[in-house]
């Protein structure tokens, strides 16, 4: 009888270390589970932060590829392309003044052109407005109008006007 309660014992012992090991098993996989999910989520994350950063640097580059809007700028480019030293800013300054009206004019037209690029970029870079802001845009002057003519303080004109196109928009 003593022999097998010391085996019973013996085998209830084993049991238990054997559950103990797999409950820490199970719990390391978890662990490392939850760990990976972690890493996968900043990495994620990060991705989503760096892909942000890259959309606006190329936007910046799109809208700088348009060229110099100013003639005095495009000038300036032009006749320093070359240089890979020191620039003389107060010769191609003083250049700039003895060009006459008809030579300037070419650069003028050239920056009127870079001009009409850079803002039909950036125009194509916008984003749609919302449902919301449509509405507004339509809504708000009337309302505005109408609330200055309740009020001298155009703060309060203000803060009734949006309180009322925003109860209009809901009330839709």
């Amino acid at each position: 009888k003593k022999r097998a309660a010391l085996k019973a014992m013996a085998t209830l012992k084993r049991e238990r270390a054997a559950k103990k090991r797999a409950a820490l098993k199970a719990m390391a996989t978890l662990k490392r589970e939850r760990a990976a999910k972690k890493r996968a989520a900043l990495k994620e994350k990060a991705d989503a932060k760096r892909a942000v950063v890259e959309k606006k640097r190329a936007e910046k580059k799109a809208i700088r590829a348009s060229g110099a809007v100013r003639p005095y700028s495009l000038f300036v480019q032009q006749t320093t392309s070359g240089n890979k030293g020191k620039i003389d800013l107060k010769k191609v300054a003083a250049e700039w003044k003895a060009l006459s009206e008809g030579q300037k004019q070419k650069y003028r037209d050239q920056a009127k052109k870079n001009l009409s690029k850079r803002r039909a970029t950036r125009q194509s870079m916008k984003r749609t407005p919302g449902k919301y802001a449509l509405f507004v845009r339509k809504n708000f002057p009337a309302e505005f109008a109408a609330a200055k003519k309740n009020t001298t303080n155009r703060k309060d004109a203000f803060k009734a006007a949006v309180r009322a196109v925003a109860k209009k928009y809901k009330s839709q």
